[in-house]
């Protein structure tokens, strides 16, 4: 049985695709890796990282929680 996390995770996951972004799996060298690191911003995952410098801006994401979700939170607050 997968946890309410899994499940709110893979909703996610289908609105990103939804939205038109991909995944993407790949290796990179070690020089490039750490220019990722240091030019990660807090909160920014390392997709988003290399978006943002080889576009100049990373696209905006859907939102991780849906509207029903945010909702149950505020009231189990």
């Amino acid at each position: 049985m997968a946890s309410k996390n899994a499940d709110r995770l893979a909703r996610h996951k289908v609105r990103l695709q939804a939205a038109g972004f991909k995944r993407l799996s790949f290796w990179v060298c070690s020089d490039l890796a750490a220019i990722l690191a240091a030019k990660r911003r807090p909160g920014e995952c390392g997709g988003r990282t290399l978006e943002r410098l080889l576009l100049g801006a990373a696209a905006e994401r859907p939102e991780y929680w849906s509207a029903d979700e945010r909702r149950a939170r505020k009231r189990s607050d």
